[in-house]
């Protein structure tokens, strides 16, 4: 669903290629790579790299391209300064857990993980409460961060409790682990599909803040 996303982008590039949607596609294609990175990591056993890899590079990347999405789309809006806010307290939970597990066996950056979820579904909140309180809402289908919001808000929010949990869950409840991991697995996919409509359906310009 990853590569579809990406590919389906491609397809619509000349819908983008002149708005801020298109570090869309360039994010999708480093979803794409990173994937196939930690598949090849796991493949030859480098559990260590591969956490490390997640932990330091990809899920950072991840949050802060999303902070960043939103931020473009508040700026003229009275929720400006919501993104700013919330960058930084990404940035300190994340440092927090560098330092926190420096020197320790890598484990997942459940913390970091958690604080960025929680900032996430405040941003996704935040844009919802600005589009039913416009006259935007009424081409909320063409919106494109309307599709990427409804595909955050149901992964975050559904895989919330498996990353706040990963590593008490992991070691010590290792079915209810292996069961919610498809299910996270599931919710995942559901994401990209919001993200694919989001090309198919949603232009680039349509606002959220609509007077």
């Amino acid at each position: 669903m990853e590569v579809i996303a990406f590919i389906t982008s491609i397809f619509y590039w000349k819908k983008i290629k002149k708005t801020h949607w298109k570090w869309f596609s360039f994010y999708l294609l480093f979803i794409v790579i990173s994937e196939c990175i930690g598949w090849v990591l796991s493949e030859k056993n480098a559990q260590t790299a591969n956490i490390e890899f997640y932990n330091i590079l990809v899920i950072p990347v991840e949050y802060i391209f999303f902070i960043w999405l939103f931020h473009i789309t508040f700026k003229k809006t009275n929720l400006k300064w919501l993104p700013i806010a919330c960058f930084g307290i990404y940035l300190s939970s994340w440092l927090i857990d560098i330092f926190t597990h420096s020197g320790a066996k890598p484990v997942f950056y459940s913390s970091s993980f958690t604080v960025g979820n929680l900032i996430l579904l405040v941003l996704v909140l935040g844009f919802f409460i600005q589009l039913a309180t416009s006259n935007a809402i009424l081409t909320f289908r063409r919106n494109m961060l309307f599709w990427v919001s409804l595909g955050i808000l149901l992964y975050y929010l559904g895989a919330f409790p498996y990353y706040g949990l990963r590593n008490v869950l992991a070691r010590e409840f290792q079915e209810v682990y292996m069961t919610y991991t498809y299910i996270v697995y599931v919710l995942d996919c559901f994401m990209y599909v919001m993200f694919t409509i989001s090309f198919i359906w949603g232009k680039p310009n349509i606002s959220s803040s609509s007077s």
